[in-house]
């Protein structure tokens, strides 16, 4: 899966972003966004180090795609995340949450599509996991499968309705300014405060 999984974490951003901007008053679904494509980094790990001349060894052979689709790399990247975010004045609890459900969400999706998918348990446990409940099939550009990615459509809409009939409109404009924050705060235009 490649462009479904934008689509799918953008709707689990919009629910999970209306509860904790409820609870908390801050809102961080760019962070959900932004890390559903942090698993796939697997996919470069292995021919980058290699150019660099580093030899990196999982469970005995190099990095190859779907390594990092574990809750090892989940919490690694999500505790990196937030510490990265720190300075830019975002709360460490905050950035590691919405990170963590980013790059949960990937592995929740790619859990959906195949059957078996990876080893999202390991350390814990080196058995694959995976529901199967479509037979992907790059067939939209080669970057999609037309069938997920019209149930991605059909979930995003879900969630975008669900909002906006619980907040209104302008949920839209905070999450976009919350967007913005770290970007202004980093070529010194913004406030550097919370989001």
């Amino acid at each position: 899966m490649l462009f479904e999984h934008v689509i799918y974490s953008t709707g689990i951003a919009i629910v999970a972003g209306m509860v904790y901007c409820r609870a908390t008053g801050r809102d961080l679904t760019w962070v959900i966004i932004a890390s559903s494509y942090a698993p796939d980094a697997d996919m470069l790990a292995g021919s980058v180090l290699k150019h660099l001349g580093i030899t990196l060894l999982v469970n005995g052979s190099t990095i190859s795609h779907g390594d990092f689709h574990n809750i090892a790399v989940l919490l690694i990247y999500a505790g990196g995340a937030a510490l990265l975010l720190h300075p830019l004045g975002f709360r460490l609890a905050d950035s590691f949450l919405f990170a963590g459900a980013g790059f949960a969400a990937h592995l929740l999706e790619d859990a959906l599509v195949a059957s078996p998918a990876y080893a999202f348990l390991w350390p814990l446990s080196s058995q694959s996991f995976g529901l199967g409940l479509f037979s992907y099939d790059p067939n939209f550009y080669y970057i999609a499968d037309w069938e997920v990615l019209l149930v991605g459509v059909v979930f995003l809409e879900l969630c975008f309705i669900i909002r906006t009939a619980y907040e209104g409109r302008g949920w839209m404009g905070r999450s976009v300014s919350s967007a913005l924050r770290p970007l202004l705060s980093l070529i010194g235009l913004g406030d550097n405060g919370a989001a």
